[in-house]
């Protein structure tokens, strides 16, 4: 992932469960992000999710040391939890045009890269 970190730009993170009262939220609280409600598909996603909520956010260092702080984008393969504490949560690293640089589909516990 660290490759990835000259080339992005921004940073968005699919709530497939919505964002009520996640705890990135809280993390992020003095970041601006766009929310949108509802995926299309496109992006890495096959089908749309209407009732996703997606947030878009500039790069910026304090975005990984939030998921640094929640454990990460999935758990230790020796966890028997399914899920770190950012939850049901993928995550797109996107360049300065919006390209997919990488990106995470948390059920599947996979890392995208280009």
């Amino acid at each position: 992932m660290q490759s990835l970190r000259p080339r992005t730009a921004h940073i968005e993170f699919v709530f497939n469960d919505g964002d009520d009262g996640h705890p990135l939220l809280g993390l992020l609280a003095h970041l601006d992000a766009v929310r949108t409600v509802g995926v299309e598909a496109g992006n890495g996603y096959s089908r749309s999710r209407p009732a996703a909520v997606k947030r878009r956010y500039a790069y910026d260092r304090d975005i990984i040391r939030a998921i640094d702080a929640l454990g990460g984008f999935f758990p230790d393969a020796s966890n028997a939890d399914r899920w770190t504490e950012l939850g049901n949560v993928d995550v797109v690293f996107l360049d300065e045009q919006g390209h997919v640089l990488g990106a995470t589909v948390t059920h599947e516990a996979l890392l995208i890269g280009r």
